[in-house]
């Protein structure tokens, strides 16, 4: 019997007017799970969160709280209705997605010969540029969608950073092709600046910064190392509590009294001398 030839489908998101999600083109297998009108995924994807008070040193890899697995768009969906918005999130927050066979998503460990790019934002276009990215990513619609293996957002008091990391640093990285695919899927202009540094450059340095007793410490050195070189992944977070999570579902969230009152504080966009300083449309761009 011949087999069927796998084709990509672009199936349309509910709950979004602006985005739809390319399914890969590998066959998945048809399941009790999945043949009952779901559509699934090339790889199982897992959500997580880390948080801290501002200013805390905590460590990265022991704060990581995964809030659910996913592996269809159906299941997608679900989650994504209930995750808070990017908009309503206190900082410090790190959202992370990557897929469920990642063990420490969002350590540099993990992916020694890998890295991420970075794009910094302001507030107001984060929710939108967010949704894009992890609508990419999932959907396989990077060219090298094996190695392109996670997102981070990172939400801060001033600013927020988006990291799409790469398990491989390959060709597409140094040529400068997978930038510029990352800035087309997210519409943004080549002139945008989109920053790349690899796992070991960070491992190297935040070694050289912090040893005691001629020994790394683990999530301190990484906290110390990015606010020097500017990258604010493993600048730990607050926001997606997980006993929230627990006693609320995976409704919005709500700070708790004393982390900053109830309400969360407007953060409306910078001013305009703030934007010539080299921002533009609410993202860093290059000078």
């Amino acid at each position: 019997m011949t087999q069927p030839v796998p084709t990509r489908r672009t199936t349309s998101l509910t709950g979004s007017s602006r985005l739809s999600l390319s399914v890969g083109t590998k066959q998945a297998p048809v399941t009790p799970g999945n043949a009952a009108g779901r559509h699934p995924l090339r790889q199982d994807w897992s959500i997580s969160y880390v948080h801290r008070p501002p200013g805390a040193k905590v460590d990265y890899e022991k704060e990581i709280h995964k809030v659910a697995t996913f592996g269809s768009i159906e299941s997608f969906l679900h989650l994504y209705a209930h995750l808070t918005s990017p908009s309503d999130l206190q900082p410090v927050t790190d959202l992370l997605c990557f897929p469920s066979r990642i063990q420490r998503p969002g350590i540099w460990e993990e992916m020694p010969n890998g890295g991420k790019f970075t794009i910094r934002l302001l507030h107001p276009v984060t929710p939108v540029l967010y949704e894009s990215l992890l609508f990419a990513l999932i959907g396989d619609q990077f060219d090298e969608s094996d190695n392109v293996v996670g997102c981070v957002l990172s939400v801060r008091q001033t600013e927020d950073i988006l990291s799409v990391w790469v398990e491989e640093e390959g060709d597409s990285v140094r040529s400068g092709a997978l930038r510029e695919e990352i800035l087309s899927l997210l519409s943004l202009p080549p002139t945008t600046l989109c920053e790349y540094r690899s796992n070991k450059a960070l491992l190297d340095a935040a070694s050289s910064m912090n040893k005691v007793d001629g020994a790394p410490q683990e999530g301190v050195h990484n906290q110390q190392a990015n606010q020097s070189l500017g990258f604010g992944h493993h600048q730990q977070s607050q926001g997606f509590g997980q006993q929230r999570y627990q006693q609320h579902g995976m409704g919005q969230h709500q700070a708790p009294h004393g982390d900053r009152g109830y309400v969360r504080e407007p953060r409306g966009p910078r001013d305009d001398a703030a934007r010539t300083g080299g921002w533009g449309n609410g993202f860093r761009r290059e000078q």
